[in-house]
This record gives structure tokens, C-alpha cells and sequence, in this order.
């Protein structure tokens, strides 16, 4: 069973819907590791440690997604963002890549593990999963480009329910952008933190 990581580290919502992959011959995963969310003392209007090296065969996330899927540019980690201040009315988004550099196609499902976050703040942070067509290859999410959703739920539901992101096929590269909010915090979370990564998971048939 081969797995690759790509881990982010940021307060993420699941994206509803389980994803059963008890026929799966094998397991490729990459992660976007560390991303790490602070909510604001008052509530008025980085990056994780570096990647290890790779170690997947498939899966793989693009490093700098202006580039294409060169060697140098495959990863099985990319480090994730940090929010700082974040509020109830926060809004901000990660845009990612994969690509399949195996023969098989394969099932891609996203889910979310706590890094640190004793104050649970998983409960109230919320995460929108979409399809993102960089059509001009710029590594910038550009008006037009974001496609349908997957979903929009807390970073504690995409932690318990594995997320289904659709087929990536083989020598195919395909974007995602991951959309976090901050409408379920209140007063009580002022000063909270947390980290998290974000594990995507194919799965070849």
C-alpha cells in the first residue's frame, strides 16, 4: 500500500459526505501540513515545519502553482498559512494542485488531523471545498475560475466524515481551493489558536 501527504495547517470545515474505499488496491496521500489559525483578542470590523523528503510514487502536490509538473515542482507536503486575527466576519482561501503522476486513475478524498487545538476551535471554523481551473496557468485564483462546490463544512466534520474531491486522472493536474471562515466564532473564542493539516488521499482501483 502506497501512501503520500499533503498536509495544511489551518482551521479547516468538512466538506459533507463519507467516501468508502474498502476495494482500494492502494493509497497515494500528500498533505498540506501546519496551517495555523489565530482569532483576534476583540473582534473589531504559517507555515508548518518544512516538508520531509518525498516519499509517494503517484500523488503529488504542486509546490508553485504559477509552475507546471515538472520534477522540481512535485511535492508531497507544501507547508500551510497562517490567519492571524481572524473574527466571525474572516473569510480567506488556499488555493491548491495535485497531479497524478502514476497509471492509475485515482479517487481523491480530503479530511483534516489536529495538530494543536486544545480549545477545539475545529468546532467553529468552517471550510468550502471547490474546483479551481487556473486557466491561465498563473497560480492565481482569477475571476471565473472557481468551479462547483464539494462542500462547506467545520474542520471537526472533515476530520470524522473523509471528503470526496472526484477522479484525477493519470498525467492529469487538477486545483482545488480551500475557502475557511470564521462565522461560527464568538466572544468566548478571543486569543484561541490552532494548527492543523490537511491530508489528501487517492485512492487507485
Amino acid at each position: 500500500m502506497k501512501r503520500f501527504i499533503a498536509s495544511l495547517a489551518v482551521v479547516l470545515l468538512s466538506l459533507g459526505g463519507l467516501f468508502q474505499a474498502t476495494s482500494a488496491v492502494f493509497e497515494e496521500t500528500v498533505k498540506v501540513a501546519g496551517s495555523s489559525f489565530s482569532v483576534a483578542t476583540s473582534f473589531d470590523g504559517g507555515g508548518g515545519p518544512p516538508p520531509p523528503a518525498s516519499s509517494n510514487t503517484a500523488l503529488k502536490m504542486l509546490a508553485d502553482l504559477s509552475l507546471g509538473h515538472v520534477a522540481s515542482n512535485l511535492s508531497d507536503f507544501v507547508p500551510g498559512s497562517s490567519f492571524e486575527n481572524i473574527s466571525p466576519t474572516w473569510i480567506s482561501e488556499s488555493p491548491i494542485k495535485m497531479y497524478n503522476t502514476g497509471t492509475e486513475l485515482l479517487d481523491v478524498v480530503a479530511s483534516a488531523d489536529y495538530i494543536s487545538d486544545v480549545d477545539t476551535l475545529r468546532d467553529d471554523i468552517y471550510v468550502e471545498i471547490s474546483a479551481w481551473d487556473d486557466s491561465n496557468s498563473n497560480g492565481v485564483v482569477d475571476a471565473g475560475e472557481e468551479g462547483d462546490s464539494f462542500g462547506r463544512d467545520t474542520i471537526l466534520r472533515l476530520k470524522n466524515d473523509t471528503f470526496p474531491l472526484g477522479e484525477i486522472a493519470p498525467d492529469e493536474t487538477k486545483g482545488y481551493i480551500l475557502r475557511f471562515d470564521g462565522v461560527g466564532l464568538t466572544e468566548v473564542n478571543q486569543g484561541m489558536s490552532a494548527v492543523y493539516d490537511f491530508t489528501f488521499t487517492g485512492f487507485g482501483l
